[in-house]
């Protein structure tokens, strides 16, 4: 509750859009609609928005040609790519048009939440939040403290990836994966960065170890999948998908 920004859904289904304009009235955003792409453009060049939920899959204009003229027409609107339950979107060129998160239909309330929060927080003004204080921990002799594996702020650069600023954005993964080599996350974002810079097999590579990181890490598993199927790969042979079997 007391979200405030204005969001655009681009969805030529009635229903998604009520559940998608439900759900997110509720927490206070202010909720526009159109039904196809000419229509998200139109409302985009008439006034500003904070974050549009663009389906991939509409009759005329389909999604990522929609993404493509919006950016070209010079909105820099952070944008949720929205897909059909089963699909691998195409990753690499939303990424190009700075295009990083997606939902997948059906979907829950809570999901849209989460992540329209999070994208609408990523871009607020002032960025990412700042950096808690460490809590000082007293000294207990003979105490047996098990260190977990390091947690990592990846909201800087998702939000140079969603401003396309990839020399940066590459930067501050490459920072992120030396500090948590084992963040899926951080893996697979510069897994599609690679791949969309051409860097094919360090981009293969990023998606190896997303999943030996977490074999369950759905965009890894999808990613990987959608560049085996690019290539000829078996994406069912363990020796190239470590999550495989």
């Amino acid at each position: 509750m007391g979200n405030t920004g204005r969001i655009l859904i681009v969805d030529d289904e009635p229903n998604a859009r009520l559940v998608f304009r439900t759900t997110l009235q509720s927490d206070g955003y202010a909720v526009f609609e159109a039904e196809d792409g000419e229509a998200a453009l139109g409302f985009l060049n008439a006034s500003p928005f904070d974050l549009v939920l663009l389906d991939l899959k509409m009759p005329g204009i389909g999604g990522m040609e929609t993404l493509r003229r919006l950016r070209h027409a010079g909105h820099d609107v952070p944008v949720v790519i929205v897909t059909a339950h089963g699909s691998i979107p195409d990753a690499v060129q939303a990424m190009k048009y700075g295009a990083i998160d997606f939902l997948s239909k059906p979907l829950t309330p809570a999901a849209l939440r989460k992540v329209v929060g999070d994208v609408v927080r990523r871009h607020a003004e002032g960025g990412a939040a700042p950096e808690p204080e460490p809590v000082p921990i007293p000294p207990a002799p003979s105490a047996v403290v098990t260190v977990g594996p390091p947690i990592v702020d990846l909201t800087p650069a998702k939000r140079a990836l969603n401003r396309r600023q990839f020399a940066e954005a590459e930067s501050l993964l490459e920072q992120a994966i030396d500090l948590a080599p084992n963040s899926a996350e951080a893996q697979t974002l510069m897994g599609v960065l690679r791949e969309s810079l051409g860097q094919d097999h360090a981009a293969y590579h990023a998606y190896r170890a997303a999943l030996r990181a977490d074999p369950h890490y759905g965009p890894a598993h999808d990613n990987l999948r959608r560049y085996c199927d690019r290539f000829g790969l078996d994406f069912h042979n363990r020796s190239i998908n470590p999550a495989a079997g």
